[in-house]
């Protein structure tokens, strides 16, 4: 079934120039100044002060702090976010989760 699905386009992961999936993450204790951008997936665990753009998905976790603007595809928040959230699929909220924009 999966392979129909692929074979369609339907299933796909974005990849850089060498065709190569992208998974980013920003761990806890790290501090980030400024704009982030992805065409992969982004974990959050650490703290950003600016905006965040993947073309995929942005995990924040428990531990994660967003201090600006995220779009994204689809989104799983379970830290906090001080910003606007544009979604444009599905956006996950877990429990501990903090939105203030």
């Amino acid at each position: 079934m999966f392979k129909q699905l692929k074979d369609k386009g339907v299933i796909s992961r974005p990849s850089d120039a060498q065709g190569n999936a992208s998974i980013n993450i920003i761990g806890a204790g790290t501090v980030i100044e400024g704009e982030v951008r992805s065409n992969g997936d982004l974990r959050i665990d650490g703290n950003v002060r600016g905006s965040v753009t993947s073309k995929t998905k942005v995990v924040i976790g428990n531990t994660g702090v967003v201090e600006g603007d995220i779009v994204c595809q689809n989104a799983d928040i379970s830290g906090s976010v001080k910003g606007k959230t544009t979604v444009n699929e599905m956006l996950f909220l877990k429990s501990p989760a903090r939105i203030n924009g």
